[in-house]
């Protein structure tokens, strides 16, 4: 592949950006910004599950730091505390914010940026080691988070496809 293949590829990509989608994924066409934050973060969750009975250790645990996330940031949103365009850009960021509007302690806020700065970059950089122990244990606090912010679990209210699950 040639530079200029990648370059012709950027530039299809940006376009397909640029135009307002018409065949979107189910249920995350919502008015709602926090609902839309919910749905992804369901998603997330669920698709964590999936990859974690293929062994994809990697995408689990990723998909489980940024399934955290999206879920403070519906709640950020959901309380108004938040609009969409103010959403914190940094993944440390996000917890500062939840602690400050009261989603969790400022310790619980700190303990997880203190994760995701030493253990999330570490997966793919330091060690390199996803195993197992770590994405089911990254997966599980993913979903007690969900459970706890939300206060409810992920069974049982409308987020996956915007029907109760």
């Amino acid at each position: 592949m040639s530079s200029t293949r990648i370059e012709q590829l950027i530039d299809t990509v940006q376009a397909a950006f640029d135009r307002r989608p018409t065949d979107i994924e189910a249920g995350l066409d919502v008015e709602d910004a926090a609902l839309l934050q919910l749905r992804k973060a369901c998603r997330l969750l669920a698709g964590a599950e999936a990859l974690q009975q293929a062994s994809y250790y990697t995408l689990v645990i990723e998909a489980s730091f940024v399934a955290i996330e999206r879920t403070v940031e519906f709640r950020l949103l959901e309380r108004g505390t938040m609009q969409p365009d103010d959403l914190p850009g940094t993944h440390p960021g996000v917890y500062r914010e939840a602690a400050a509007a009261g989603v969790f302690g400022e310790s619980m806020a700190a303990d997880l940026a203190d994760l995701w700065r030493d253990h999330r970059a570490k997966t793919y950089y330091q060690d390199g080691l996803a195993s197992a122990a770590r994405a089911e244990a990254m997966y599980e606090l993913a979903t007690e988070i969900h459970t706890y912010v939300t206060g409810r679990s992920r069974q049982g209210h409308e987020c996956i496809c915007g029907k109760t699950v």
